[in-house]
């Protein structure tokens, strides 16, 4: 059953998402294991600052209250540094200003790629890391150039990694699931049917 809550940043939400985290199924601790380690946590679009307020106070202060290290891996963060780093940022400034809408987010699909740019970045981050679980943010912010299902169907590690999600997670009869970001639905920009809800644990 889909637990449900208007705010994700209300109390009781709060409360229920640390619950979940520090499960020792969760996490994998003491023998137990769960069947999968890839989830999501949807929230309102509009709640975007109550969600990035959320995940700072749960990895700073009660995850670790928990004896729960969590790394926050923001996408938006990942695809900045590339760009400086490949010195390419000022020429698609440039771009943009003779270019159309669509044709930067081409350009940015080619640049940064999910198999060669983002993939890397996030499982390097995960490796160096001794965090217990691992938040992936910045998904917003870098739709519809990274697309979440994606990096869900490719990347790979043995822990939990809850994927912060601004949109609607759709569980349907048969089984099949949607992932709608931005409340867009998913048939427009590709779904995903792999990740569990932290709301349906």
């Amino acid at each position: 059953m889909t637990k449900s809550f208007p705010r994700i940043s209300s109390a009781d939400a709060r409360q229920f998402i640390i619950d979940h985290l520090t499960d020792d199924t969760f996490l994998g601790r003491g023998g137990y294991t769960l069947r999968q380690n890839l989830y999501v946590l949807p929230y309102s679009p509009a709640q975007e600052n109550d969600a990035k307020d959320l995940i700072k106070a749960m990895c700073e202060h009660d995850l670790p209250l928990k004896s729960v290290s969590a790394e926050n891996i923001n996408l938006y963060d990942i695809v900045l540094k590339f760009l400086d780093e490949k010195d390419i940022w000022n020429a698609l400034c440039e771009a943009e200003r003779d270019a159309d809408r669509e044709d930067i987010i081409m350009m940015l699909q080619d640049t940064v790629s999910v198999s060669d740019v983002i993939q890397p970045a996030v499982e390097e981050r995960l490796r160096s890391s001794e965090c217990d679980l691992a938040f992936i943010t910045g998904i917003g912010e870098t739709f519809p150039y990274i697309r979440t299902h994606a990096l869900l169907n490719k990347i790979e590690t043995d822990k939990p990694i809850v994927f912060v999600f601004p949109g609607e997670y759709r569980q349907y009869a048969d089984g099949s699931t949607s992932l709608d970001i931005l409340n867009i639905p998913s048939q427009t920009n590709g779904g995903y049917y792999r990740a569990t809800s932290i709301f349906e644990l």
